[in-house]
C-alpha cells in the first residue's frame, strides 16, 4: 500500500491529520526536500527513510527511480511518499500513480496545502478578492522539456491573478513574454520565497521589475502577478532562526512545547531499546522502600514490563516513588501514581540528595544501561539508548541549515558526532553539565549550557541569546 501524502508548505503543522496518521504507520517513507523533516519524527523507529529530494540544478534521484522504489516497497510494505505542498500540483504525483496502477499496487491520495495559494496567503496577499480578482491561475514556471510552452498570449488576457510555481530562474522570460503579449508592465507583482518558514521573504514590485526582484529572491519561490498584490498585509512574523533538537521523541516533544509558537525541527538521533526483561522478572520489587526514575523513558519501560509480567500494581502500595524532575513526574502520573520525591533542581545529583535526606535505604533505580546517574543504590537498567543511524542522511540534509542545535543528553551528542559530516555553523546548546561534558569528549564545543536541566530552560537559553 502506498500513500501519496502532501506535506503542505512551510511549517510542519500545516499537514493534515490524515497525513500524520499515514506517517505514524509507515514502514518506509520516501521524502522530498520541501517536506518539513520534523514530520519524520512521527514515523515508527524502525521505519525506512529514503531521501529523494530535488532542488534546482541538483536532482538527487530521477523520477523513474522514485517510481521504481514506490513499486518495490509498495508490494509488501506500507509506504508514504511525502512531498512538500500537494502531490498533484506540479508534484508529478500523477506519474507515480500511473506506475503504481501499472503494477497493481494499491494507493491512496492525501491532499496537502499547496504553495500555489498558500504562499500568497502567508505573505498576506489574497489570490482572489471581490472587485479585484475573481479567479487565479496556476502555471509552471518551467518550459516543458518536450517542447510544450506556456501560452503567454492567453495568459496576458486573463483578468485574474497569475501564480507561477518554480519560475524564479525564468522570471525574465515570464516578464518579457507577458508584456510582449499585452500585459501592462505596471501590473503589480511579488515573489514569495520559502513561504511559511523562518526564511520567508516577500519582495513586491511590478511586472516590468520582476527580473530585478527575482535577482534578490531565493528558491523555492512563488511569483504572484496581479492587482491583489496591492492588498498585501504583513501578519506572519516567525522567529528568524532555525532550531534543531536531537533527543528522543519524548524529549523532543517536550522541547517543542517549551518553545511555544516558535518552530523547532525535531530529529530523534537516538532510539530507546528495552532490555533485561528477565532481570526485571527476577527482581523482587517489594523488597525496596523506594523506586526511583531518572527519565520518562524509564517510567514507560517499567510499567510496560510490569503489565507484561502480570504483576498486580497493588503490590507496590507500600513503595514510595522518586523522580528526577517534573517531566518524569508527569509521565508517572499517567499511570495513576503521584511522585513522592521530586527535587527542585532536575538532575540525578539532586535526586540522590533528596533520597539521602529522607533516609531512604532500600532504593531501586530504574535507569538506562548506558546512563550516567550517580546515585548510590541498586540499579535495574531496563532500557538503553543507541544511535539511530537511519537518520544519518536526514541529519546531514538538515544540520547545515541550522542556527542552533540542541543536545538533551550525552547519547544524543555522541550520536550526532558519529553521524554528522560536520558541515554546520550552528551554535550547540546543552541541557546540562553532564551533557556538556559528554559533548566535549566527542569533540563538540558547546556554546551554552542550560542553567536548569529541563526543556523550559533550554528554550529560555536560546530565546535569550537571540534577543541579545
Amino acid at each position: 500500500m502506498v500513500y501519496l501524502v502532501g506535506a503542505g508548505m512551510g511549517e510542519s503543522d500545516l499537514i493534515t491529520l490524515r497525513g500524520i496518521s499515514c506517517i505514524k504507520k509507515a514502514e518506509a517513507i520516501i521524502y522530498d526536500r520541501l517536506a518539513d523533516v520534523s514530520l519524520l519524527s512521527y514515523a515508527p523507529d524502525d521505519c525506512l527513510l529514503i531521501y529523494a529530494g530535488k532542488q534546482s540544478g541538483n536532482h538527487t534521484m530521477p523520477q523513474e527511480e522514485i517510481n521504481s522504489l514506490l513499486v518495490k516497497y509498495g508490494k509488501d510494505k506500507t509506504v508514504v511518499r511525502l512531498k512538500g505542498g500537494d502531490s498533484f500540483v506540479f508534484g508529478r504525483g500523477g506519474e507515480e500513480v500511473n506506475a503504481l496502477k501499472e503494477n497493481g499496487i494499491a494507493y491512496e491520495l492525501v491532499p496537502g496545502v499547496s504553495s500555489s495559494y498558500g504562499a500568497a496567503e502567508y505573505a498576506g496577499i489574497p489570490v482572489t478578492h471581490r472587485g479585484v480578482a475573481s479567479s487565479f491561475h496556476v502555471i509552471t514556471g518551467h518550459e516543458m522539456a518536450d517542447g510544450e510552452t506556456v501560452d503567454y498570449c492567453a495568459l496576458s488576457k486573463l483578468k485574474g491573478t497569475l501564480v507561477f510555481l518554480m519560475g524564479l530562474k525564468n522570471a525574465k522570460t515570464i516578464s518579457e513574454n507577458l508584456i510582449r503579449n499585452g500585459k501592462d508592465g505596471d501590473t503589480k507583482a511579488a515573489i514569495i520565497s520559502n513561504a511559511g518558514t523562518v526564511k520567508q521573504q516577500c519582495i513586491a514590485g511590478t511586472l516590468k521589475t520582476l527580473p530585478d526582484i527575482a535577482g534578490r529572491a531565493q528558491p523555492p519561490a512563488v511569483i504572484v502577478i496581479g492587482d491583489v498584490v496591492e492588498l498585501q498585509t504583513e501578519w506572519y512574523k516567525p522567529l528568524r532562526k532555525k532550531i534543531l533538537t536531537t533527543g528522543t521523541k519524548q524529549i523532543n516533544e517536550n522541547i517543542k512545547k517549551a518553545f511555544g509558537d516558535v518552530a523547532v525541527t525535531a530529529i530523534p538521533l537516538i532510539k530507546i531499546t528495552e532490555i533485561n526483561y528477565d532481570k526485571f522478572l527476577e527482581t523482587d520489587l517489594t523488597a525496596f522502600s523506594h523506586i526511583a526514575f531518572t527519565s520518562a523513558n524509564g517510567v514507560s519501560a517499567f510499567f510496560k514490563y510490569l503489565i507484561k509480567s502480570g504483576q498486580d500494581i497493588r503490590s507496590l502500595a507500600n513503595i514510595k516513588f522518586a523522580v528526577v524532575g517534573n517531566k518524569t513526574a508527569g509521565k508517572l502520573k499517567e499511570y495513576g501514581i503521584n511522585a513522592d520525591i521530586i527535587p527542585k533542581i532536575p538532575n540525578s545529583s539532586e535526586l540522590a540528595k533528596e533520597l539521602k535526606n529522607c533516609g531512604a535505604k532500600d532504593v531501586l533505580l530504574i535507569c538506562a544501561e548506558n546512563g550516567n546517574a550517580n546515585i548510590d543504590c541498586d540499579k535495574l537498567p531496563i532500557y538503553k539508548t543507541e544511535p539511530d543511524f537511519g537518520k544519518k542522511e536526514l541529519l546531514n540534509v538538515t544540520a547545515s541549515d541550522m542556527d542552533y542545535i540542541i543536545f538533551s543528553s550525552g547519547s544524543a551528542a555522541q550520536a550526532y558526532s558519529e553521524m554528522t559530516d560536520g558541515k554546520t555553523n550552528a551554535k550547540f546548546i546543552s541541557i546540562g553539565a553532564a551533557t556538556t561534558k559528554a559533548a566535549k569528549e566527542c569533540g563538540i564545543e558547546i556554546y551554552k549550557t542550560a542553567k536548569i536541566s529541563d526543556a523550559e530552560c533550554i528554550a529560555e537559553t536560546i530565546l535569550g541569546d537571540i534577543e541579545k
